[in-house]
């Protein structure tokens, strides 16, 4: 009789043993799916919005014109189809140079080519003209962060 008893526990224990085991990886099972669909749900969200900024950035550029101030045509065009407008500056045309108005060769050299000339200061320039052994002009382009284009 105490066999029985011995034997009933033993069993009764085993089968508590493999039922924690299937039950802890029941849970596991179900943790992990949890986990995959949080992030997947996240990574849905982030494209979502990503779409979204993207569809603004483009309805936006749909709904403006840029228009250069002095360009009637552009400005009365945007008006009669409703959209906003955008001032630009008007770009470079190819055959102006920009000079300093101290750089005299510069200046020489547009006129001899027929080129427009555009007065600016130092700091709008990409590239500051000076003689090799004009030191300070290689101090203000350096100072500056200006390439050089020696002269002489």
């Amino acid at each position: 009789m105490w066999y029985r008893k011995i034997s009933y526990t033993v069993l009764l224990l085993c089968l508590m043993g493999t039922a924690e085991g299937q039950a802890g990886s029941l849970l596991d099972g179900l943790l992990d799916r949890a986990t995959d669909s949080a992030k997947q749900k996240a990574e849905n969200r982030m494209n979502q919005r990503v779409d979204q900024a993207i569809d603004k950035a483009i309805n936006k550029t749909e709904e403006t014109v840029q228009c250069v101030a002095t360009d009637r045509e552009c400005l009365t065009r945007a008006q009669e189809q409703g959209k906003k407008v955008v001032m630009v500056d008007a770009p470079q045309p190819a055959d102006s140079v920009k000079c300093v108005a101290t750089d005299t060769a510069c200046l020489k050299s547009a006129k001899q080519q027929g080129k427009k000339v555009e007065i600016v200061d130092e700091a709008e320039l990409d590239a500051l003209r000076c003689a090799a052994i004009d030191a300070d002009c290689l101090k203000r382009a350096k100072a500056l962060g200006k390439k050089v284009e020696i002269i002489d």
